[in-house]
């Protein structure tokens, strides 16, 4: 059996077990980090263009630096 049928196989198996324990860890380890609705501007207190004008003028330039590396 080559690596892609075992990394399938696994995949699979991993998610009938994941499905057969899900109610029991429904109750105890999930709900343990559940927060509830959290975004970045409620966090930072915010609205949501303080964070999207920054993030795009980061993003925008670090891929202006990676064309002109050539990376």
């Amino acid at each position: 059996m080559d690596g892609l049928a075992r990394g399938i196989l696994g995949i699979l198996i991993g998610a009938a077990v994941y499905s057969e324990v899900y109610p029991f860890l429904k109750g105890s380890l999930l709900a343990a980090g559940d927060f509830g609705k959290l975004t970045i501007p409620g966090l930072l207190g915010v609205g949501h263009w303080g964070v999207i004008i920054p993030a795009a003028v980061i993003m925008s330039g670090f891929l202006l630096w990676v064309d002109r590396k050539g990376l």
